[in-house]
């Protein structure tokens, strides 16, 4: 009897630890990132994801695959989190163009010059991400930014002659017009495949920010920093719609409200961020120029006209409403 009694014990005890676990079960996604797992992207998506797990007592946990650890690049993600291959992705913008033209403004040369401007254009743009992303079975969920964008190259730039059939690695269309007109050779391409390309000299630069040369090293390939800072491109954080629903109204709210929040720290250690490269870059014996020669300025300046042309006869009346909206606020 008293083993039956023991039995019977044991046996209720084990339903209620199955229980308990029961209750304390994750659901659990994959996020996707292209970019190193030291990149300022990167460190934005742990906090997001540590955030996600304490606001939901983890219910909700995100394992975490950056420098493309999916097997996915940024020009992947948009349909990969569509058709749920991928739960969440951290995807550089400029890799959407294809989808809404709407996602190459925030990389527009020289629409924003200060991290104000930056942040104002993306909650312009908010909306419209939104609802892009909502017309194709997924939600935006925020965007992080970049520090402003420079040029690397193997020799240094000091005037507009060091630009001519300059072979130069760029992210996106607005870049690859730019630089063309600039008399350039730009060369479309997603991260991943510049450090190849950098290593058997079929490029003699490439346009990033400083942060992606520390991430990269590319002082091994690229000693010359010149900080034009003619953009601050951002990266977008979205998911699979069918995951989000699947999750109740608490954690729903405890992802957005970790969106939030990392959305305000990441604006917030921006500049600091920037500095803290530029001393990894001085240390690493990089000519880091903030001084930018004026006639590469004004001819780089001058080039993006046909870039911005360009987007707004693919944006259209709307693209250009937008726009002006941005313009409006920052009056």
């Amino acid at each position: 009897m008293k083993l039956k009694h023991s039995l019977i014990a044991l046996i209720s005890a084990a339903a209620a630890f199955g229980t308990a676990q029961t209750a304390l079960a994750e659901t659990k996604f994959n996020m996707a990132n292209e970019y190193a797992d030291t990149s300022f992207q990167a460190d934005g998506d742990r906090f997001f994801l540590e955030r996600v797990n304490e606001l939901t007592n983890g219910s909700v946990a995100i394992d975490y695959f950056p420098g493309g650890g999916l097997g996915y690049k940024s020009a992947d993600h948009f349909y990969a989190v569509s058709d749920a291959a991928i739960d969440i992705a951290n995807t550089f913008i400029g890799q959407l163009s294809g989808v809404d033209p709407i996602f190459l403004l925030p990389s527009q040369p020289f629409v924003v010059t200060s991290e104000k401007e930056a942040k104002v254009l993306e909650e312009v743009l908010a909306s419209r991400y939104a609802k892009t992303f909502a017309d194709n079975n997924q939600v935006y969920l925020f965007s992080s930014p970049w520090p402003p964008s420079g040029l690397w190259s193997r020799e240094p730039v000091a005037d507009t002659a060091g630009l001519q059939d300059l072979k130069v690695r760029v992210a996106d269309a607005n870049a690859t017009i730019v630089f063309q007109e600039a008399g350039a050779a730009p060369l479309q391409l997603s991260w991943g495949d510049v450090m190849a390309q950098l290593a058997t000299n079929a490029l003699d630069a490439a346009v990033t920010s400083a942060e992606g040369g520390v991430n990269s090293k590319l002082w091994e390939f690229l000693p010359n920093y010149l900080a034009v800072n003619y953009t601050t491109p951002v990266n977008v954080i979205h998911m699979n719609l069918d995951a989000f629903e699947a999750l109740n109204d608490d954690e729903q709210a405890a992802v957005r409200q970790a969106a939030q929040e990392t959305v305000d720290r990441q604006w917030g250690l921006l500049a600091e961020r920037l500095q803290e490269n530029y001393a990894i870059l001085r240390e690493n014996n990089v000519d880091v120029v903030e001084d930018v020669p004026a006639d590469v300025l004004d001819t780089l300046r001058s080039a993006s006209d046909a870039s911005m042309a360009s987007w707004l006869e693919k944006a259209g009346p709307d693209g250009a409403a937008i726009l002006e909206e941005y313009k409006s606020k920052m009056q």
